[in-house]
């Protein structure tokens, strides 16, 4: 059989065509590409947004509680259930967490006697104060 004798003009008409449909349809599909991205980038930033607005809420609180504590301090010190214990000790258990006298019900005598500056002597005062120590 002979050869087919194609119009070359009219095969590259229809090559150019394909190709500028080609190019609409990458450029549409790069557009929605862009715009998705671009979404996504957005709720990025708003979830990011939100969870620096909590950890500055949270930082705030923190610093709240240690200024508040820092001021209770002297409130612990003159706490009359604690009267003749030193200040010093009562600093050590302030620090480790110990901010009131029930608090001292969350803390074995084993646990006091680790703190530095703690002895048995800090021990014995306050059972004679009858301050209730975990078992």
């Amino acid at each position: 059989m002979a050869k087919k004798n194609v119009n070359r003009k009219k095969l590259l008409k229809k090559q150019l065509a394909d190709l500028r449909r080609a190019g609409r349809v990458g450029l549409d599909t790069a557009r929605g590409a862009v715009e998705t991205v671009a979404h996504q980038a957005e709720t990025v930033v708003e979830k990011a947004e939100t969870a620096v607005e909590k950890a500055v809420e949270q930082v705030k609180e923190v610093v709240a509680e240690v200024t508040s504590s820092a001021a209770s301090l002297d409130d612990f010190l003159a706490l009359p259930e604690l009267e003749g214990i030193a200040a010093a000790r009562l600093e050590t258990f302030y620090q480790a967490g110990i901010q009131s006298v029930a608090d001292f019900a969350n803390h074995t005598e084993k646990e006091l006697l680790a703190l530095k500056g703690i002895g048995p002597a800090t021990i014995k005062q306050l059972k004679e104060k009858a301050i209730e120590l975990k078992a």
